[in-house]
């Protein structure tokens, strides 16, 4: 793994009206990494990613991305979409696949979003467009037999288990072949078992995809058995970075997932 940072996050704060949902936040994302932000509710955490992607633009601070080109990027001020085009990638919380489409659609809409094609070449079915869906078809397929999912393509999404679904997610996610994927509460609703099944995809997609990996995970032992370093939010700012065994030792995040009467420090110790 290089040393070269993919994220590059100084002093950014970001308001809403009279409220600060992150004070003056600074962190940095290793190429090839996995690396957790983890704090309890109304911490800042989604604020962050949102702000990571595009779709909240911080009023003060920097925030760089270095993707697929060595240029680095702003993405402060860059739409989302376009930062997607950069190479960042993102699942949600709560889930946003197509429910009524199958497996394999869901994917195959990731694939296609960055072909370039357009609405005319889409209509008039020309050989690049005709080129492109072959491809789109043959990626899918890849995908889904990388997250276990093949034998599910034709299933219509919305009647997956919740552990399915979160492969789907990641599935989409990298269809738009990303260099970082950013992973919001992955583990969210799933049983023990598919946590295991869980926590080995992600550090495959890190191990044989060479995609960095930024995760939110209300889990305590899903986060200190996979991320390799750690961030701790809490009401907007950051109080604490490092290993899991110094995020253990560190007493003030310890008293603030005590503090906090929605979280159980469960895993933390």
């Amino acid at each position: 793994m290089t040393t070269d940072n993919i994220f590059d996050v100084r002093n950014v704060t970001l308001r809403f009206g009279g409220v600060v949902s992150l004070s003056d936040v600074s962190l940095h994302h290793q190429r090839g990494e996995i690396l957790a932000v983890i704090g309890p509710n109304g911490a800042g955490k989604t604020s962050l990613f949102n702000s990571l992607t595009g779709v909240y633009q911080p009023q003060e601070g920097v925030i760089t991305f270095t993707g697929r080109d060595v240029t680095p990027i702003s993405i402060i001020g860059r739409k989302a979409h376009r930062v997607s085009s950069a190479g960042v990638a993102r699942t949600f919380q709560a889930s946003r696949m197509f429910s009524a489409l199958t497996t394999f659609e869901n994917v195959k809409i990731g694939a296609e979003s960055h072909k370039g094609i357009g609405a005319f070449g889409a209509m008039v079915k020309g050989p690049r467009t005709r080129r492109g869906e072959r491809e789109s078809d043959l990626k899918t397929i890849e995908l889904l037999n990388f997250v276990g999912l093949r034998d599910k393509a034709n299933t219509v999404s919305a009647s997956l288990s919740y552990g399915d679904r979160r492969r789907l997610e990641i599935a989409r996610g990298l269809a738009t072949n990303p260099q970082v994927l950013l992973l919001d509460e992955p583990a969210a609703g799933t049983n023990p078992a598919e946590k295991i099944q869980l926590t080995e995809l992600i550090r495959k997609v890190r191990d044989e995809m060479g995609v960095s990996i930024l995760l939110i995970e209300h889990d305590m032992k899903l986060v200190m058995s996979l991320a390799e370093r750690l961030y701790v939010l809490n009401f907007g700012s950051v109080i604490a970075e490092g290993t899991p065994a110094e995020i253990r030792a560190n007493t003030s995040v310890v008293e603030a997932y005590l503090g906090s009467s929605e979280h159980e420090p469960e895993g933390l110790m």
